[in-house]
């Protein structure tokens, strides 16, 4: 319990940061529909010259950024891409940091099991990502309400929300194996951009290709707002995927973590 409580309160101020960053991106850009949505003519006009695949490749093919839920599929592309490198940094930071900091020998000599850390440690990222979801959640619809209430459909809104929460799944899972299987991790950002941004770059090839021949390897290709949208609904098997994939590198980083040599300098 004190590993988990300490663990959280050290993710506060991260935690607070990275919803901030969220919440002002999405302000931003949700005061922005009513000037881009003023005349439908030349914003259809003007995203006709862009290639299919370009438009593909940055999320508003398949959708009208003159109609609210439309805009809000193209901008929570974005939010995902923020709320993934916060739950990465979040998750490679927590069983690397003993190292970093030199206190590892302070923690694995109390009297607590190492699966116990882990669980400390992992039950502390979550709570955080189900904190942030829950803000943003509660501060980004009455700014998109405001904008256009009578449009907004309230069950798309909360699929964009949960599917933010799922893609944040898949990368702490991602995050804590990385975290196990590398000796000492000197500077967590940079680990964290890398992994995040190729796998949104595989997403950008993959909807550039139009044949979505790469769907199975980036979960930002597991729940888009334009699929969402128009089925108002998650494809049960890409949950059941990030679910299955999570897992399996939880159980993997329980398993490395258990037998990992860890020096404190």
């Amino acid at each position: 319990m004190n590993i988990f409580s300490q663990e959280f309160k050290m993710q506060l101020k991260s935690l607070l940061s990275y919803t901030i960053g969220i919440l002002l991106t999405f302000y931003m850009f949700v005061s922005l529909f009513n000037i881009i949505s003023a005349d439908t003519a030349i914003l259809d006009a003007i995203l006709a010259n862009f290639p299919k695949e370009f438009k593909a490749a940055f999320g508003f093919a398949d959708v009208s950024l003159s109609e609210i839920n439309g805009y809000l599929s193209f901008l929570y592309s974005y939010v995902i891409l923020i709320g993934a490198v916060y739950s990465m940094k979040l998750s490679v930071t927590v069983l690397s940091e003993e190292t970093r900091a030199k206190t590892a020998d302070f923690l694995l000599s109390k009297p607590v099991q190492r699966y116990q850390i882990v669980t400390a440690k992992l039950s502390a990222v979550l709570l955080s990502l189900i904190v942030q979801n829950i803000l943003v959640f509660c501060l980004c619809l009455p700014a998109a309400w405001i904008v256009d209430a009578s449009q907004i459909n309230l069950k798309f809104f909360m699929l964009l929300s949960g599917s933010m929460f799922l893609v944040q799944l898949f990368f702490v899972g991602i995050g804590l194996f990385v975290s196990v299987i590398l000796k000492k991790i000197k500077s967590v950002m940079p680990v964290t951009l890398g992994i995040v941004f190729m796998f949104y770059i595989i997403e950008m090839i993959n909807q550039s290709l139009l044949e979505q021949k790469l769907t199975y390897l980036t979960p930002f290709s597991y729940f888009r707002g334009s699929e969402l949208l128009s089925n108002l609904q998650f494809d049960f098997k890409y949950v059941i995927l990030d679910l299955t994939i999570f897992t399996i590198l939880l159980l993997m980083s329980y398993g490395i973590y258990q037998r990992k040599d860890i020096h404190a300098v």
